[in-house]
């Protein structure tokens, strides 16, 4: 071996241009692409993904079908939900029984108001 650097091969007169390999090699980069594409993990998000998007829509389509309860006394947005879940599981005849499952919040789905105590927006403390 000899300690001068490596010249680039020669290319004889009679070797066309198009033998010499591209420098970039765009099936190979394609390939690799769908590998990565098609694999396993990238599977997996696009099942998630989809699930979060259809549990949105789903949320989205049952809080817009939801009645609303900010004009019930009693039925602002501080009432926590255990007092929901009394007060409509007790067989009350003003409370309806529940035919859902129960969220973080009421508001999740129903239109609630704030509670009355709290001061108007735009108004002074």
């Amino acid at each position: 071996m000899s300690d001068s650097p490596m010249s680039p091969p020669e290319l004889s007169a009679d070797t066309p241009p198009e033998a010499v390999p591209p420098a970039f090699d765009k099936q190979a980069a394609r390939a690799r692409y769908r590998k990565l594409m098609r694999s396993t993990p990238m599977r997996l998000m696009y099942a998630i993904t989809v699930l979060v998007i259809l549990t949105t829509w789903g949320l989205g389509i049952a809080a817009a079908y939801a009645p609303d309860v900010k004009k019930l006394a009693g039925h602002d947005i501080s009432v926590p939900v255990a007092a929901c879940k009394d007060c409509h599981n007790a067989g009350l005849s003003t409370a309806p029984t529940f035919n859902h499952s129960y969220a973080p919040s009421c508001g999740f789905c129903h239109r609630q108001d704030l509670p009355p105590n709290l001061p108007a927006a735009g108004s002074r403390r």
